[in-house]
């Protein structure tokens, strides 16, 4: 007969779960041994050992100075609350996040121009549909099915040049050093609203502060759009980017002739009236702006140029919006507009209070027209008894 086992001895032979090593963040507290790492590989490391200007140029060459574009698979023809919900229960997106980490896509702009370089208007029809803008060709590289991170770069970056963000895993030292110049170097790209907004939410307060440059493609083809837009660059979230100084604008709208017409009454650019989120744009300290607006109907019909939204009038929008948001002022305009918009929406409140506590008493008649209805009774009541 086997022995019955004791009850420490069935607890040696159950088979032990390997236990996640918890993250810990670059920036967290360093304890003395790390300090003493840290301090030995200064002084025996190759590269380390390098001059700190000499090691930012490094990085710099590594991860700075590119424009890079970013898009999140579930942003096509959905709202950013539609997108949170598919993020949260769909069964690709647990596989993406078991498997492949997130649904973010990225490229480095391979070749980076200006927005009026990228906005100009070719000469003939057959060049214009023929041709596609680098910005485009960038955009559509995005559409990349999701690739395992150890075989990305094998697979895909033979084409395509990538970030190669790898390096700040490798040492605290590094991340320190390397971190800073990712964030405050390179120009970062979106075309998607909610993928805007979705990054920006992600990034911890130090990122967003350290953000120098951004570049937004915007269309304001459809009444969503617009609204996507306004919904994500709101002040909380413009708030966080303290550091932003430069900004790349490109606005592609659909323009009819007639409503551009009807609009030129207005205080500011027509195309500024409908998306609020430019306007909370100007209060941010940017020192430099550049802005392109593109009326594709222009493109694909040369005779529309004569319509009033022409290419001269699209300068003028973009040098106007321009100066608006380089405005030093522009976050006071911004608060005193705010001020007057709180200030016409008390007294409209006020108005239909008193109009519904009117509608809602009885209706009370004139003391003219009592004193009137009283006479009127006494003569007749005099002239009833004359006659009797």
């Amino acid at each position: 007969m086997t022995k019955r086992k004791s009850p420490e001895e069935n607890a040696s032979d159950k088979p032990t779960s390997r236990k996640r090593r918890k993250r810990v963040a670059f920036s967290a507290p360093k304890d003395a041994a790390t300090k003493a790492l840290i301090k030995e590989n200064a002084l025996t490391s190759p590269l380390l050992r390098l001059p700190l200007e000499i090691r930012n140029k490094i990085w710099t060459e590594v991860l700075g100075d590119r424009l890079v574009h970013l898009k999140y698979s579930y942003d096509d023809e959905m709202t950013f609350e539609e997108n949170e919900e598919n993020h949260v229960n769909s069964r690709w997106s647990h596989e993406l996040n078991e498997g492949y980490g997130n649904a973010w896509r990225h490229l480095v702009c391979e070749e980076d121009c200006s927005e009026s370089q990228q906005n100009n208007e070719l000469i003939t029809l057959e060049e214009k549909v023929g041709s596609v803008p680098c910005h485009s060709a960038c955009v559509s590289g995005l559409n990349y099915e999701p690739i395992e991170p150890c075989l990305i770069y094998k697979n895909y970056c033979s084409s395509h040049e990538m970030m190669r963000l790898s390096v700040l895993r490798s040492c605290r030292q590094i991340y320190v050093e390397a971190n800073q110049i990712l964030w405050s170097t390179n120009t970062f790209s979106f075309d998607e609203a909610t993928a805007f907004k979705r990054f920006m939410m992600t990034r911890n307060v130090p990122q967003k502060r350290l953000i120098r440059c951004l570049r937004l493609h915007m269309r304001f083809n459809f009444h969503w759009t617009i609204s996507e837009w306004n919904k994500s660059l709101n002040m909380s979230l413009l708030q966080s980017l303290s550091g932003l100084r430069q900004l790349r604008l490109h606005i592609v709208r659909w323009e009819d002739p007639v409503l551009h017409g009807s609009a030129q009454g207005n205080d500011l650019p027509y195309p500024t009236v409908p998306c609020e989120g430019l306007k909370r744009i100007s209060t941010l300290p940017l020192t430099e702006v550049e802005v392109a607006v593109k009326n594709p109907q222009s493109a694909l019909n040369p005779a529309l140029e004569t319509a009033p939204w022409t290419k001269i009038g699209r300068d003028s929008y973009a040098q106007g919006l321009r100066q608006i948001l380089l405005n030093p002022k522009g976050a006071e305009l911004y608060a005193e507009e705010q001020l007057k918009l709180k200030e016409e929406r008390r007294k409209n409140r006020e108005n239909d209070a008193e109009i519904k506590a009117s509608m809602s008493r009885p209706r009370l008649q004139p003391d003219e027209e009592l004193i009137s209805n009283s006479r009127l009774a006494i003569s007749s009541a005099y002239y009833r008894g004359q006659k009797r």
